[in-house]
């Protein structure tokens, strides 16, 4: 049986690993081992690239927000979230992760932790709606 990739895609946006291994076993009709669950996501999820561009086109519409995507480079600093912004002076970082298969290396766990220590806010996000969750979180608990 092949797998419809459109509503693997919608899925994708809302289950959790969990939920979406059932959801692969029943589209599939069979049993998938870990390997697997992790080819077919390889294999069917857009690249990172592209939840990237979706977070900044989001961000975009935010009133007051001045957005850009980190590059890196030979005098850039490891471990920089992919997309950053200023919403009403206040900083973000996004490290932009596909889902169920990427995860943030060590160097940029460390540069969250440095983020919110020094004051701002970061996440590891895959979704244009959790980078609104972030923001609206942030919005909200501001005096």
């Amino acid at each position: 049986m092949t797998l419809n990739k459109a509503e693997l895609l919608r899925q994708s946006r809302k289950l959790d690993r969990r939920e979406m291994t059932i959801w692969l076993r029943n589209a599939l009709g069979r049993p998938i081992t870990a390997a697997q669950f992790n080819k077919i996501m390889r294999d069917l999820l857009p690249l990172e690239q592209a939840y990237q561009t979706e977070v900044i086109e989001y961000i975009k519409t935010v009133p007051g927000a001045f957005v850009w995507k980190a590059t890196a480079g030979p005098y850039s600093r490891q471990g920089i979230p992919d997309v950053c912004a200023v919403i009403d002076g206040h900083f973000f970082g996004f490290e932009i992760k596909r889902p169920y298969i990427g995860t943030p290396t060590k160097v940029q766990e460390q540069t969250i932790r440095q983020i919110r220590e020094a004051g701002g806010t970061a996440a590891v996000i895959s979704f244009r709606e959790q980078a609104k969750e972030v923001i609206d979180q942030w919005k909200n608990a501001r005096p």
